[in-house]
């Protein structure tokens, strides 16, 4: 397990660091498609790889309006579902440019590996819709 928890902490700081440096493009390389997300009780179903940066465009500009300089993503929890299935709980934390802590939440993943690489099937980001409105700064509105 401990291999399988280092590959994983190896693609969440792979996408951290595409989110740090605001490519869409290499977020959406994170995943493969379709794939789905939830957000308050909806699923959001993303066709390509195209269709999913064009919103991770948009996600973005939310988090520059916030300030966000800094994404950190830790490894909370791994549930292997099959050889190359697995479940992961993560805490996500973003951060201004002078390191205050902006807003903090755990969002779930289920991964496959396919030709060898992680690739992100489907995301809860539940907690991050109740986090940006705790804020007071629901996403999406």
């Amino acid at each position: 397990m401990s291999d399988l928890r280092a590959e994983l902490d190896a693609w969440c700081q792979s996408y951290v660091a595409a989110f740090n440096k605001e490519d869409a493009d290499a977020i959406a390389a994170h995943w493969t498609f379709p794939a789905v997300t939830t957000q308050k009780g909806r699923s959001f179903a993303f066709k390509s790889a195209e269709h999913f940066a064009k919103n991770t465009g948009l996600l973005l500009g939310f988090y520059r309006a916030q300030r966000v300089h800094r994404v950190e993503r830790r490894i909370e929890d791994v549930l292997s579902l099959h050889r190359d299935a697995v479940s992961m709980t993560v805490a996500d934390a973003m951060f201004t440019d002078d390191g205050t802590e902006i807003v903090h939440w755990q969002a779930a993943y289920v991964l496959q590996r396919i030709d060898g690489q992680w690739k992100a099937v489907m995301a809860v980001a539940d907690g991050e819709t109740d986090a940006w409105a705790a804020h007071g700064t629901p996403l999406g509105g």
